[in-house]
């Protein structure tokens, strides 16, 4: 999981998200003695920030407490511990509703659409390739090295979801990871007690697909709908509360490769009216062009420097037409130029 110098690169201009599973975290430092009060004061936080139900803090803050948390404990299985400590009760409203679905499959379309409930860390979506049903996780980009921890930690979580449709045995074929194998690949083997692979094109968990069809014994309609009622309005909240600055990014990040709207068509794919979109973002004190910009920065990081593309092939892809310009671009960003 780490990189090869040992360093997490915190991650920086990617917006805000709930502490969700930070207490967790904190939990397991003052079991191991550490200082609690320490950890958190590092990124300028205190402990009361655990208590109050969906505070905010930014992710490179969220991003930074995870690595101090690992380099704190000596322990790279951190979040894999969290994630598989995490019982579905843990996820409120959507892990009652993952739990009392009909199927497994229905049950990872209720994470699926709730996950940013949870978290906006990453997205999980299923698929099913030939007769194999895969639950994929993808964090978001930007996060670099710490997004293998965020992945570790959902991973575990959504397969205790899983685990608790079948608890006499767990219909998980395999896991897989993207990442290279770590030093706790051991301890992820006994802790996930299923088969594990390192250095896949994806990362997430195969099953069966004729099992994820299978009418599950613990089923419950009236508990899955009440539960889906509330998940359903939290979600429309959130959308409602989400704003204009963050909805763009999310437009921009998931635009076809190289080819990003312009700032017209953000404002029609938004259902707003182009003055009404530019006052909108002058209300969140920025623009289409800033939001941009940030955009194509944790892009050329990702590209280059965890996906390994080259000057050339990440200047196309971040819709240059010139590399010369993504040269000064990257250089305004970063202080040194991408090669």
């Amino acid at each position: 999981m780490r990189s090869k110098d040992n360093s997490y690169p915190t991650p920086t201009n990617l917006g805000n998200t709930v502490i969700h599973y930070i207490p967790q975290i904190a939990e397991q430092l003052k079991n191991k003695g550490l200082d609690v009060f320490g950890w958190l004061a590092g990124v300028g936080l205190d402990v009361t920030c655990l208590t109050k139900p969906g505070y905010k803090v930014s992710i490179s803050t969220y991003s930074a407490l995870l690595k101090q948390a690992i380099e704190l404990t000596g322990d790279g299985a951190l979040g894999l511990r969290l994630g598989c400590n995490l019982l579905p009760s843990a996820h409120g409203n959507v892990g009652l509703a993952a739990v009392s679905a009909n199927t497994i499959q229905q049950s990872m379309q209720v994470v699926e659409r709730y996950v940013p409930l949870r978290t906006s860390l990453l997205t999980i979506r299923s698929e099913t390739v030939n007769d194999e049903f895969r639950v994929v996780f993808e964090p978001i980009l930007g996060l670099g090295d710490i997004g293998n921890v965020v992945a570790e930690i959902a991973l575990g979580t959504v397969k205790n979801v899983i685990d608790a449709t079948e608890p006499n045995n767990s219909p998980c074929k395999k896991i897989l990871f993207s990442m290279s194998e770590p030093a706790h690949a051991g301890i992820a083997l006994e802790l996930l007690g299923c088969e594990v692979l390192y250095g896949q094109s994806w990362t997430g968990i195969a099953l069966n697909y004729s099992e994820v069809l299978s009418p599950l014994i613990h089923r419950d309609a009236l508990v899955m709908s009440e539960a889906l009622s509330i998940c359903q309005r939290d979600l429309e909240r959130l959308d409602a509360n989400q704003s204009i600055a963050s909805r763009l990014e999310r437009l921009l990040l998931e635009s076809k490769q190289g080819e990003f709207p312009n700032q017209n068509m953000c404002a029609k794919l938004l259902n707003l009216t182009p003055r009404t979109f530019h006052r909108r973002l002058r209300e969140d004190k920025t623009s289409y062009r800033n939001i941009l910009n940030n955009v194509r920065c944790r892009l050329a990081h990702e590209y280059l420097k965890m996906m390994h593309l080259g000057v050339k092939e990440t200047a196309y892809l971040l819709g240059y037409g010139d590399i010369a310009n993504f040269r000064r671009a990257f250089t305004r960003w970063y202080g040194f130029p991408p090669s």
